[in-house]
Formats: structure tokens, C-alpha cells, sequence
């Protein structure tokens, strides 16, 4: 009896540990909640949440290593904790470690909430975004099976209709990739990201008209993406409506300079915001050729050689001398 009462005692000591730690995090004073979280499990060696949080404080702390050594402790003292599985799950996925650690605790949550469809999701994502140790390539065939288990436990859920058309425009299986997003559109037609990935299809299979009208859609419920317009000056530039493309190549780069202007950290050369502008420049100098203003296009070639486009100095000696 004496033992239960200490143990119990030991219990809501460790809890008021806890407790406390999760308001220092709410301040953001993390050594202090570490601090009351070591307390905590000296306490009770046993306590897995405390370990799990001790692990979302070592990942804000950006050492992501002893934040997967205490999800690890908090799986060993609660070998049904779901979510530490998840969040070990996405660490190894994070520092690129070998495919099998993230799946099999991916595997093992599912294994724990076996009609949980966003799980497959989440091991479908994984499986297209780790290299299979066959061939060092994304296992697409694998995801395609795995969201396929998602989509059959609910099938009114869109977005697993879109992921899986991602996963089969990525094995080049167009026409099912086609016929996925379509589905995906029925049952959510306000997605601008939808129609944006329909006009992908259509653009790579040359159906320009047709990415023309779902482009301009997507634009209609969303127009702060500069890839759409990048897209639509893309088609209009294929259509030979190069004024179009013009107007929305320069809609690109004004969103491109946006979105620099907020970055707070320095842009390197292979930034993709930085690739895509100078990539940009030089398309809106050619709309420009194509339009019989070779000279009008000259103030783009020279922005974009200065960034290291090779194709602009081309342009440059070609049409500016």
C-alpha cells in the first residue's frame, strides 16, 4: 500500500513537471521547460509524454537527433504512441536517413490505426519522396498502391485523387493522371492548385487550348501564384499570342520580385525564385522577338545574363548587336 501511495505521488509530482514545462513552452523559454521535462522523468523513468515533448523542444531547438533519441524513449515507455512514431517518422524522412526508418514506423502507426486513411497518405508521400534502395529512384509504383488503400477507404476525398494523379504524371502515365485530376475536380471544383495541375497534363500532352482554360481558372481563385501565370505565358507563348505572354510573363516577374522582397535571408544563384525569374526575363524577351521588338526584348537578355542565364548572352549577340 505504502508503495502505491509513493508511486502515486511520484505521479503527480512528475505531472506538475510537465505541466509546468508546457508553459514555459508557451513562452518560448525551452531550457527552462527542458529543464522541468528532466525533472519530470527522473521522476517517472516511464513518463512517454514527457520524453515526446522533450522531443518537439529539441526539434525547435534544431537538434533533430536527440529529438528522434527522445521519441524513441517515449516509444519504449508506450509502444502505442502513434504520434511518436509520426514524428520520428518525419525526422528520419527530414535528415535523408535510409527509407526503412521512416516506413516502418509509418507502419507501425498505421498498424496502430489501421482505418486511418491519411496514414497511407502520409507512407504514399514517403514512397514518392525517399529513394527505394533498388535504384535510388522515388518508388512511385508503390505510393500509386499505397494512396490507391486511401482513396478506397474514401473516395469522396479529393486531394488523395490528386496525389495520386501527381504520382502517375510522374511515371508518365498521362492519361491516368488525366483521369484522377478530373475526378478530383468534380468533387472539388473551387482548388485552384487542381486546375493549375490539370493544365500541367494538358500542357506536356501539347493541348494547349484546353490548359489555356484551366490556367485561367486556376488564376481566377488564385492570383498571387506566380507559377500560374508562368504556365499561361508558356501556353499563350505555344499559341503564338505572344502579347499574352508577354502580359503574363511580366505578371510573373512582379510576383517573383514580391516574393524576393520578403525573403529574409540572402538569395543564392540556385534559389528557385532566382532560377525562375532569370528563366522568366529571358521568355518575356523572346515574346518580345516574336513580336518583331527584338530591341524592346534587349533590357531582359542583358537583367538575365547578369544572373547567369546562359541563354541570354546567346540572345544578347543574336538579337542586340
Amino acid at each position: 500500500m505504502q508503495c502505491f501511495v509513493q508511486q502515486s505521488y511520484a505521479q503527480e509530482v512528475s505531472r506538475k513537471h510537465y505541466v509546468t514545462a508546457k508553459e514555459y513552452l508557451k513562452i518560448d523559454s525551452l531550457t527552462w521547460a527542458l529543464i522541468e521535462l528532466d525533472s519530470a522523468t527522473r521522476i517517472s523513468p516511464l513518463f512517454a509524454e514527457a520524453y515526446a515533448l522533450k522531443g518537439y523542444i529539441w526539434e525547435l531547438k534544431k537538434n533533430d537527433r536527440k529529438a528522434i533519441d527522445q521519441y524513441s524513449l517515449a516509444i519504449l515507455h508506450n509502444p502505442s504512441f502513434t504520434q511518436a512514431y509520426l514524428k520520428r517518422a518525419a525526422l528520419h524522412f527530414k535528415l535523408k536517413d535510409h527509407r526503412d526508418y521512416v516506413l516502418n514506423d509509418v507502419n507501425k502507426a498505421i498498424l496502430l490505426s489501421p482505418q486511418n486513411a491519411d496514414l497511407f497518405v502520409l507512407k504514399a508521400y514517403y514512397y514518392a519522396h525517399t529513394p527505394s534502395p533498388l535504384n535510388q529512384k522515388p518508388d512511385y509504383p508503390n505510393a500509386i498502391n499505397t494512396i490507391s488503400t486511401a482513396i478506397y477507404m474514401n473516395p469522396n476525398e479529393a486531394s488523395y485523387l490528386k496525389d495520386r494523379s501527381e504520382y502517375e504524371f510522374n511515371m508518365e502515365q498521362k492519361l491516368a493522371a488525366l483521369a484522377d485530376i478530373n475526378l478530383a475536380i468534380e468533387k472539388d471544383n473551387t482548388n485552384d492548385s487542381y486546375y493549375h495541375f490539370r493544365g500541367v497534363i494538358k500542357f506536356t500532352m501539347n493541348d494547349y487550348r484546353s490548359a489555356l482554360n484551366d490556367l485561367s481558372k486556376a488564376i481566377s481563385l488564385n492570383n498571387t501564384s506566380y507559377v500560374y501565370y508562368q504556365l499561361r505565358g508558356n501556353v499563350y507563348y505555344n499559341l503564338s499570342k505572344y502579347n499574352q505572354a508577354y502580359n503574363d510573363y511580366t505578371a510573373t516577374i512582379n510576383l517573383l520580385f514580391k516574393q524576393l522582397a520578403n525573403t529574409n535571408k540572402r538569395v543564392t544563384f540556385d534559389n528557385p525564385l532566382n532560377i525562375s525569374l532569370r528563366q522568366t526575363l529571358v521568355l518575356r524577351g523572346m515574346a518580345l522577338v516574336q513580336e518583331n521588338k527584338p530591341y524592346d526584348g534587349c533590357d531582359d537578355f542583358k537583367r538575365a545574363s547578369r544572373m547567369g542565364d546562359s541563354r541570354a548572352g546567346n540572345y544578347l549577340r543574336k538579337y542586340c548587336n
